[in-house]
Formats: C-alpha cells, structure tokens, sequence
C-alpha cells in the first residue's frame, strides 16, 4: 500500500471520490481553468521566498516562512480541507521527522492568513482521517459521485459528470 499523501488527504476532506481517483493515479483535466488559475498564484506568489522542500518523495511543503510551514492556496473557500491539509503536514513532520513545528495557511490574493497549531486533539483527529481516508482509497471502485458545491470547479467535474446532462 502506498502512502497516504497530504493531496489526497485534503482531496479526502472535500471529495472522498477525488481522493480515490488521486490513490489510484486517475488524472484530473490538467488544462481545467481553476487548476490553471491555481498553479499560476501558486507559482507567482511570494518567489523570493518560495522554496519547495520535497520530504520522502510524498509530502512537498510550499515554503517556510518565519520559522512556520507555510502552504499558500488559491482561496480559502474551502479552508476547513486546507486547515486540515497543513495539519497533516505538521502531524507527518512531528511523526515521521520528530520535528515540532506550526503553520501557517496563506491566501495571497485574498490577503489572507491563518496561522495553525498541531494539539493533541488534532493528532486523534488525523489518525481517524488516515483510518478513514485507507478504507476509502483501498476500495476495489471509486465511492459513488455525489454533488456537493465544488464541483462545479472540479477538475474531475467532467469525469464524474459525464452522463449527467446538468453539467454546466
């Protein structure tokens, strides 16, 4: 079993179908316009600061910014996942690395951020979101698409949508 990376645990948090298809190397539409929209602030916000540090070949961490891992997003529309995505960073580095650090989420065009601690009560929570996230994405097919208010800007919109003629 491959590991659980932190893509696909905040893919999980929004899509439990997302995450599946992510495991399982089923690619989104790269040239969907939101996934293009996202790569271009990821790319052009904070460049002389931004240092990407691959870690295990599975977790890829935007920058540290004042001695905080720092993951920029495109909006915090869904910032319950982002939240939860950066705790699992901080959760994998105290774990993994026994490095104790804490976040900090960054929405630059918003001109927002968040700075996020990893508590004991957060670590329960993502040893139960791995469980869960594992049950899922061991699955022999993909749980069954279900609309939920991100799709619409999904890059797998197509993908789970096709036979549906309410797809915009």
């Amino acid at each position: 079993m491959k590991q659980i990376s932190p893509y696909i645990f905040q893919a999980y948090i929004t899509c439990p179908r997302e995450a599946w298809l992510e495991y399982h190397s089923i690619s989104s539409n790269q040239d969907h316009e939101y996934l293009m929209l996202g790569r271009l602030i990821h790319e052009d916000s904070y460049k002389r600061e931004r240092k990407e540090i691959l870690i295990d070949g599975n977790v890829v961490i935007d920058m540290f910014k004042d001695e905080l891992v720092a993951e920029v997003k495109k909006t915090s529309r869904n910032i319950e996942a982002a939240r939860l995505q950066l705790i699992y960073y901080l959760y994998y580095l105290k774990k993994e690395k026994g490095v104790e650090l804490n976040g900090i989420l960054l929405f630059p065009k918003e001109r927002k951020r968040e700075k996020v601690y990893l508590t004991a009560e957060l670590e329960k929570k993502i040893e139960k979101l791995e469980e869960e996230i594992r049950n899922v994405v061991l699955l022999e097919t993909p749980p069954k698409a279900r609309r939920i208010k991100y799709c619409k800007r999904c890059a797998y919109n197509e993908f789970c949508w096709a036979e549906d003629e309410e797809v915009e």
